[in-house]
């Protein structure tokens, strides 16, 4: 049986909700899995349910940090997990200097350096431009592009009520409340639209600012803020629109779920959107972030049912055809196995 060590210190975002799912896919494949990771986070009890966790600070300070490395040398060798995979950058500095196992380290955004990286058999992106970076950067080992796949069976059950004072065409925003995200061109483009209303599912440090930025346009009874939640699958397919409105975005498994939950998207030109939407057929990419042209692109889905169908079938067949949770799986399994093998000398 497949043995995998997760080594993982992110907090909470799309990224960790995609590593739970990762975990999850693996945990039905057999795959028996241990976790090092933060203390805390709202996904703990997920993953304990998949294998031994182990909850712990990344220790800043440099002796810590070696009693901790040692700590998982110990537990390889008494466990002999398969592969360890770090995830994040500064996860690397805790993988073995040497190993049977396959040591991999899993980036979700360009790194600043590889300088953590020299203990890593090979590196997985999630998408192909982040390998440009790491050539630039003098990485010349391994590198292997394994994207992400929605989570699935969220979007049954009962649906969130969504209601306004008034019969609204829908969009919806979804992620942390940070800057880069964009949500207040969202806010913006709604306000041109009057027949149209707003889901933001998130919260985050932006919150204020962004509800300020509502009531000062005038459409604060346009705009509902759901807080954190555990299923954002389920307000998504409660909607009318996805729209990504990111400055940098890496991937964004905003468009995958939309996929999922058969809602249209619309995203700005950041990079990871613009790899998934790069035809056009799935989705509308704009040129730009204006809010004019966001609200322009609003209005052209609500008043064509039929470019709003068309959207949504080429959505659901890429995502089946090239982000399905058994081919992702199967990608990081093979990954673990290569390099695995060349550890071994096979």
């Amino acid at each position: 049986m497949t043995r995998i060590l997760h080594i993982h210190f992110g907090k909470e975002g799309g990224a960790e909700r995609f590593f739970v799912s990762l975990c999850q896919a693996l945990h039905d494949r057999g795959i028996e899995q241990h976790f090092l990771i933060r203390p805390g986070r709202s996904w703990l009890s997920e993953v304990q349910q998949l294998g031994t966790v182990r909850q712990v600070h990344y220790p800043r300070i440099w002796l810590v940090r070696k009693w901790l490395a040692a700590w998982v040398r110990r537990l390889e060798k008494r466990w002999c997990p398969d592969a360890i995979i770090a995830w994040m950058p500064k996860a690397t500095t805790l993988l073995p200097a040497s190993s049977k196992a396959a040591r991999l380290i899993r980036l979700g955004d360009y790194p600043r350096h590889v300088k953590h990286f020299r203990n890593c058999d090979c590196i997985v992106t999630n998408t192909p431009d982040i390998p440009n970076r790491l050539r630039d950067l003098g990485w010349d080992k391994p590198v292997k592009v394994i994207s992400n796949f929605p989570r699935t069976g969220e979007t049954g059950g009962e649906a969130p009520i969504i209601s306004f004072n008034q019969n609204l065409f829908v969009v919806c925003g979804v992620g942390r409340f940070v800057k880069l995200k964009g949500f207040d061109t969202l806010i913006k483009a709604v306000a041109l639209l009057p027949d149209v209303g707003l889901c933001l599912v998130g919260d985050g440090e932006e919150r204020i600012a962004l509800e300020t930025l509502a009531s000062n346009l005038g459409i604060a009874d346009r705009v509902m803020i759901t807080g954190w939640v555990s299923d954002p699958t389920k307000w998504l397919a409660s909607t009318d629109v996805a729209c990504v409105t990111s400055t940098h975005e890496t991937l964004g498994n905003v468009v995958l779920e939309a996929w999922l939950c058969n809602v249209p998207v619309i995203s700005t030109p950041t990079l990871g959107p613009s790899w998934l939407l790069a035809e056009q057929k799935s989705g509308i990419l704009l040129d730009n972030h204006s809010p004019e042209k966001l609200a322009k692109a609003i209005a052209r889905l609500r008043d064509d049912p039929a470019l709003r169908d068309q959207l949504i079938a080429q959505g659901a067949t890429k995502l089946k055809k090239e982000f399905s949770r058994d081919s992702i799986v199967d990608a990081y399994l093979s990954a673990i196995d290569t390099h695995k093998s060349k550890e071994l000398g096979l």
